[in-house]
């Protein structure tokens, strides 16, 4: 089964009508379920969603976003990777050796996930993504 890394980016995007990329998130995430494409994301980039949301629209905005997380694991449709201390220790690593750039741990925890998932394409909208050789979509 093909799957996609999702970002903090995209979740914001669909979970909130009134983001800048909310249209294009929206799409492309109907896009990506017509097409039964395993989602996959972690718990640090789900933790920056969560965060961001209920600072920006509220708690209720929060819960119904859990509602819908919920709801996608229950029908298997989004797998969540746990950041272990190994890969929050290797998101670190890219985090100091990257000092050229703005990752934030997030990012470089994320950008470990997907590498050991052999995950190239990733549902987002930060340009970091690319700069380390994923294919942004959409």
């Amino acid at each position: 089964m093909r799957r996609i890394f999702v970002d903090t980016g995209a979740w914001i995007g669909v979970a909130v009508a009134r983001d800048e990329v909310h249209e294009a998130a929206a799409a492309y995430a109907r896009h990506l379920a017509a097409r039964k494409i395993l989602l996959v994301t972690s718990n640090y980039v789900l933790a920056e969603a969560y965060t961001r949301i209920r600072y920006d629209d509220g708690h209720r905005k929060a819960l119904l976003f859990d509602a819908l997380i919920q709801e996608i694991v229950r029908r298997r449709q989004l797998a969540i990777r746990w950041i272990t201390p190994s890969l929050h220790e290797e998101g670190l690593e890219l985090f100091r050796r990257y000092d050229d750039q703005d990752f934030s741990v997030v990012d470089c925890t994320s950008f470990v996930v997907a590498r050991r998932l052999r995950v190239r394409d990733v549902f987002g909208f930060d340009h970091h993504f690319a700069t380390m050789g994923f294919v942004l979509r959409p």
